[in-house]
């Protein structure tokens, strides 16, 4: 982060609002058909907002590069704090984990988990990835390329189920944000990996927003139509 010094923000920024739309529109179909998941998408969704603003928020500090000297990993955590920004470093975890969290939760909706232990077992493993990532970043982007990679499975094999427009993007939005992460896997290579993965995550946040816009304009079309065909009836009955 802060590589590009800000410029890079202004993606993430647009993210971010594609998020909170995204988030917005799922609580607002899950007020019309009720249906919870689209309640825990919203949250997820709204998750991933929120990471990209601890981004942001890390972008705006001065990273210090630096090299793991000390095999003791406890006393290197202490020993690199006093040489790194204390709200760089909060700020770039607290992004980390809010992001796993959010793709995480899509995970454990589309897996249908409701069991305690398996969802402990996850947030302890994402916990366990974070930490890692501290030090090696490449381990916060594979685990949630992993997730995504779960997450595209299904939805392709959700498309070859049910083949029409939805599922088409929902599977490809993910697809790309799949592709995305690959790039950023290797952005510490270069800076072509770390912009082309940013410029996939937001093609792929923007997809998924456009799916959430028809489904919401179609469940409103058939949430008029009903009442219109409530109106005919009683209508109809008083004419009698």
């Amino acid at each position: 982060p802060g590589k590009f010094y800000g410029m890079d923000s202004i993606v993430e920024f647009l993210i971010i609002i594609v998020s909170i739309i995204i988030s917005y529109s799922s609580y607002r179909i899950y007020k019309i058909i009720k249906e919870k998941n689209y309640k825990f998408f919203s949250w997820a969704f709204f998750l991933i907002a929120v990471s990209y603003f601890f981004k942001i928020l890390s972008n705006l500090t001065i990273f210090h590069k630096f090299e793991i000297e000390n095999s003791n990993f406890i006393l290197t955590v202490v020993s690199q704090l006093e040489y790194m920004s204390i709200i760089n470093f909060i700020s770039f975890i607290l992004y980390k984990s809010f992001q796993i969290m959010g793709f995480l939760i899509l995970f454990l909706i589309i897996t249908r988990t409701i069991n305690k232990e398996k969802i402990f077992l996850f947030i302890y493993l994402t916990f366990i990835a974070v930490l890692f990532s501290i030090y090696f970043n490449f381990v916060f982007y594979i685990t949630v390329f992993f997730i995504l990679l779960f997450l595209t499975i299904h939805f392709y094999e959700n498309y070859g189920k049910i083949k029409s427009k939805n599922t088409l993007i929902v599977f490809s939005a993910f697809c790309i944000m799949l592709i995305s992460h690959a790039f950023f896997i290797f952005s510490d290579m270069h800076s072509f990996f770390y912009l082309t993965g940013e410029t996939l995550l937001l093609i792929g946040f923007l997809s998924l927003l456009i799916n959430q816009i028809q489904i919401k304009n179609s469940n409103s079309k058939k949430k008029f139509l009903k009442k219109n065909l409530k109106k005919s009836r009683i209508n109809q009955k008083t004419q009698r």
